[in-house]
C-alpha cells in the first residue's frame, strides 16, 4: 500500500467515525425512516410514471402520516394515560385484590407470603423508574419531536432517491454486479420476512391478546396490550408473558370463569397469530430460525434500544443473506 492510499484510508476512517458518532443518537429515527420506504417503494414505483419523483414521494410521506405517525401518537397517547391510571390505581393498592390472593396462597402453600407488602414495594421501584419528574417527560417529548421531523424529512428523500443511492452503493462497493444484485435479491427477500413475519405478526397478536384481556375484565388494557405487543417480538413465549399471569390473576381472585377463558383464548386465538399468520405472511425461503429472532430482537435494543427491536432481526438476516452468496459466488470473486 503506497503512502498516497494509505491516508486517504486513514482520512476515510477518521471521517467515518466522527460521521458516525454524529448519527448515533438519531439512528431510531433513520432506522424508522428507511423501513418506511422499504415498505412504501412497491407502491411508489406504481404511482411515479403517473405523477412523477416528487409528487409521489410526497403523497406517500403524508399516507405514512396518516396511516402510521397518527395512529401511533393516538395509541401512544391512549397507552400513557392507561399506564398512569394503572400507576395511580396501584399505587395505593385499592382496585386489586390482594387480600384474596393472599389468602389463596396461604392455603395453598401454608404459608403467609405477604404478597400485599412485596407489590408495594414492586410498585413503588416501578413508578420511580417508569414516570419520572415532569422535566423529563417534556424532554423526551422534545427529543421525540425532533426526531420524528427528521424520520419524515429523511422519509421523502429515501422514496424519491432510493434508487439512485442505491445505484451510488453499487458502483462503490467493490463486487461485480451480478453479485450484488443476487445479495440485494436476497436482502430484500429476508428484510420483508422479517417486515411481515416479525413485525406484523407481533403487531397482530399483542392486538389480539388484548381483546382477550378486554373482554375478560382484566384492568388497564390498553398498557398491557401495548406491553404484550412489545413482548411479541420474541418468538414462542411472547405476549404469552402477560396473558398467562392475568389468567391466573384472574382465577386466584375467584374470577374462575373469566380466567378459564382468558386461558383457553390465549392457547388457541392468541397461539394461532404465531403459529397460523406467521407461516402465510411468511416468504419460506427468507424466513429466519426463532433463535436468531431471539438473538436480533435481544442483541439489537442492547446495542440499537428501541429501534434494535426491527435492526437486530434485520441485520443478522443481512449477515445470513451475505453468507449464502458469498458462498455461492466464492470461485468468482
Amino acid at each position: 500500500m503506497n503512502e498516497k492510499r494509505g491516508f486517504l484510508l486513514l482520512l476515510i476512517a477518521v471521517v467515518g467515525a466522527i460521521a458516525g458518532l454524529m448519527v448515533k443518537p438519531f439512528l431510531p429515527y433513520i432506522a424508522g425512516a428507511a423501513i418506511l420506504a422499504f415498505v412504501l417503494r412497491p407502491l411508489h414505483k406504481r404511482i411515479a410514471p403517473m405523477t412523477g419523483q416528487v409528487a409521489s414521494a410526497g403523497f406517500l410521506v403524508f399516507l405514512a402520516i396518516f396511516l402510521a405517525i397518527v395512529p401511533m401518537v393516538l395509541a401512544a397517547s391512549v397507552v400513557v394515560d392507561d399506564a398512569q391510571d394503572l400507576s395511580a390505581r396501584i399505587g395505593d393498592l385499592e382496585t386489586i385484590d390482594l387480600s384474596r390472593i393472599d389468602s389463596r396462597l396461604e392455603q395453598i402453600t401454608g404459608e403467609d407470603l405477604n404478597v400485599e407488602q412485596n407489590v408495594r414495594e414492586i410498585i413503588r421501584k416501578f413508578s420511580t423508574i417508569s414516570f419520572g419528574n415532569v422535566s423529563q417527560i417534556f424532554n423526551v417529548i422534545a427529543n421525540l419531536a425532533i426526531g420524528v421531523s427528521l424520520m419524515l424529512f429523511l422519509l421523502y428523500y429515501f422514496i424519491k432517491d432510493g434508487d439512485k443511492l442505491i445505484e451510488w452503493m453499487k458502483d462503490v462497493f467493490p463486487l461485480p454486479h451480478d453479485i450484488q444484485d443476487s445479495l440485494l435479491e436476497r436482502t430484500n427477500k429476508t428484510t420483508w420476512a422479517v417486515v411481515k413475519g416479525h413485525v406484523l405478526v407481533a403487531i397482530a397478536q399483542g392486538l389480539v391478546a388484548g381483546i382477550g384481556l378486554y373482554a375478560t375484565g382484566v384492568p388497564n388494557p390498553y398498557f398491557w396490550t401495548f406491553v404484550m405487543t412489545i413482548l411479541a417480538f420474541l418468538p414462542i413465549v411472547g405476549s404469552f408473558l402477560i396473558w398467562g399471569p392475568a389468567a391466573v390473576y384472574l382465577i386466584m381472585i375467584d374470577h374462575v370463569f373469566e380466567g378459564m377463558i382468558l386461558f383457553a383464548y390465549g392457547l388457541v386465538v392468541v397461539g394461532l397469530t404465531d403459529n397460523f399468520l406467521r407461516p402465510i405472511v411468511v416468504d419460506k425461503s427468507a424466513e429466519l430460525h426463532p433463535a436468531v429472532i431471539i438473538i436480533g430482537v435481544l442483541g439489537g435494543v442492547y446495542l440499537f434500544g428501541a429501534a434494535g427491536l426491527f435492526l437486530g432481526p434485520i441485520v443478522l438476516g443481512v449477515l445470513r443473506s451475505t453468507l449464502v452468496v458469498f458462498n455461492n459466488n466464492y470461485s468468482e470473486l
